[in-house]
């Protein structure tokens, strides 16, 4: 697969940009819809004619399709692109060892850690960077997808802090998980009591088990846990029935084992909203 992705966002407020923006809350809409939604929402004096030109012109791009009930954005696009940033994640050889989180300096970097938990405790720090320097106009949404949320278990009171932080500025958070045991499904309990929508849609796919992605604002992180991290981990979430009767120490051994981890940021908020669409998808 080339690395070709059709982004619809140019300029931030422009044409093409509101119109994707308001599809991916509403839809479908016709032309004179998106019209009135870009001049009463942003107060932005629009001509159909524009709005028509740029809603063909993404049509072309096949990020949007028309249908007799209006416009909406294509799942498909959404899949190719999704597909595209994982091949991204594969091919980038660029490689830091980190200590400090203001070392993201670039568009795509990738970080070398010595255990998953010291690679989690860096993509917490990140998150709560993210909070801390939230401002009005951000978006207000992040999305995560796992097989195994098995951190809301080892860090239970960092997880609660920085939910509880995200929540109060009005950021929607949500959950995605592969994974379906039933620890998994008393994890989701959990999240759906400190108010974040979690989804489970079972796979059995080898990527999907070791593959975990996250979106903050203009940040994705992802990264791909080794097969022995996977199959531990499995092992575990198949033993541990409920949250009561634990084994903590052994879950803690697995994350805690010295292993090479590799984490890739991405700086690109195009690309983050893509990455939104496509795993809200996977709980609609």
């Amino acid at each position: 697969m080339s690395l070709n992705i059709v982004l619809p966002l140019g300029k931030e407020g422009d044409v093409k940009d509101l119109v994707f923006t308001i599809l991916t809350k509403e839809y479908p809409l016709k032309l004179i819809q998106l019209t009135n939604f870009i001049r009463k929402r942003y107060g932005k004096q629009v001509t159909f004619q524009a709005v028509r030109k740029a809603s063909i012109q993404l049509v072309s791009e096949k990020v949007l399709i028309r249908q007799k009930e209006g416009f909406l954005i294509n799942k498909e696009w959404i899949k190719e692109t999704k597909q595209v940033i994982d091949k991204l994640y594969e091919d980038v050889s660029q490689e830091k060892i980190v200590a400090k989180s203001e070392s993201i300096s670039e568009e795509v970097s990738v970080f070398t850690f010595d255990s998953l938990n010291e690679m989690m405790k860096f993509w917490q720090n990140l998150i709560s960077n993210w909070n801390n320097s939230f401002k009005k106009g951000d978006p207000k949404i992040n999305c995560y997808q796992a097989a195994h949320v098995w951190e809301g278990l080892l860090h239970l009171d960092r997880e609660r802090e920085l939910m509880s932080k995200l929540k109060k500025k009005g950021i929607d958070s949500y959950v995605f998980s592969t994974g379906n045991t039933p620890l998994d499904r008393n994890i989701q309990k959990f999240y759906k009591k400190i108010g974040i929508k979690m989804g489970i849609n079972p796979s059995s796919s080898s990527f999907d088990k070791s593959y975990y992605i996250g979106t903050y604002g203009e940040l994705i992180i992802q990264t791909q846990y080794p097969i022995d991290v996977v199959k531990e981990l499995d092992l575990f979430f198949k033993k541990n029935k409920n949250l009561e009767n634990l084994d903590l120490s052994e879950l803690s051994e697995i994350v805690n084992t010295k292993r090479k981890i590799k984490l890739t940021v991405i700086k690109n908020l195009a690309m983050a909203k893509q990455m939104n669409n496509s795993i809200l998808s996977e709980l609609e």
